[in-house]
């Protein structure tokens, strides 16, 4: 069975930043990197999008509220219409840096807060919705199964990939809770949701060194299990723009 592995990569030029993106690139099949405004900077958004693209790897964008002090993980209270305009700015920015490795983006997924909110919130899992379907409705949005923002999602036509968290329990409300450091735990319970067929991408572990031996334990399993890892999108080099195709070809635009 083939199986999507994400993680958040591309969140800043720091030494523990980099250290940590370093446990992950050869785990992922889809490089999720932060847009700029709760995390990650240009410059690492591009080194993300060109070791995207070295690794053959789908490049997503992991959107936030535009939170730098809170680093996305407080709840905004947005006006729909504004983080729908949000959401557009920061997927052009982490596109346009795509763009520049020849590479696109390919699937969306909102991150701290966000996630959580647009998991029952009507506004905001309508603003991200929104966001996709204004700027470009060939992008799979990545939330958890029943959220709101998948539904919201399939009934307006977008493709959706269900998420697994082996790293967190459920509480009773669907909402995510403790989360689990022991990566034999953590391993067992990702073979056992790819096993059930019932989700389209797992999410690493990555916060926290423990974490990320987690991650790794994970993807072990999962080889170990005869799975395939490997992005439904391919590498992140889809079709590019005409101007662009024509540009690479050497033919006059």
């Amino acid at each position: 069975m083939e199986i999507d592995l994400t993680a958040e990569v591309g969140h800043g030029l720091g030494e523990a930043a980099t250290a940590a993106d370093d446990v992950l690139w050869p785990l992922i099949s889809t490089a999720l990197v932060p847009c700029g405004v709760h995390s990650g900077e240009p410059v690492s958004m591009l080194r993300a999008c060109s070791e995207a693209v070295t690794r053959k790897a789908a490049i997503g964008a992991a959107i936030g509220y535009a939170d730098r002090v809170g680093r996305g993980e407080r709840f905004v209270d947005y006006d729909p219409d504004d983080l729908a305009a949000t959401i557009i700015y920061q997927l052009g920015a982490l596109d346009g840096l795509a763009l520049a490795e020849q590479a696109r983006v390919t699937c969306v997924r909102p991150g701290g807060a966000l996630f959580e909110a647009a998991r029952t919130d009507r506004n905001h899992a309508w603003a991200v919705v929104n966001a996709v379907l204004d700027y470009d409705p060939g992008l799979t949005i990545i939330g958890l199964p029943e959220s709101r923002l998948l539904q919201t999602a399939e009934r307006n036509g977008l493709a959706v990939a269900r998420e697994y968290q082996p790293h967190r329990l459920l509480n009773a409300n669907g909402s995510l809770g403790a989360v689990v450091t022991d990566p034999d735990v953590v391993a067992r319970r990702a073979v056992d949701a790819v096993a059930s067929g019932a989700y389209d991408c797992i999410r690493l572990p990555w916060h926290s060194a423990a974490e990320r031996v987690c991650a790794q334990a994970v993807h072990a399993a999962l080889v170990e299990a005869g799975h395939c890892v490997r992005s439904p999108a391919g590498p992140a080099q889809p079709e590019l723009p005409v101007h662009l195709a024509l540009a690479g070809s050497g033919t006059p635009a």
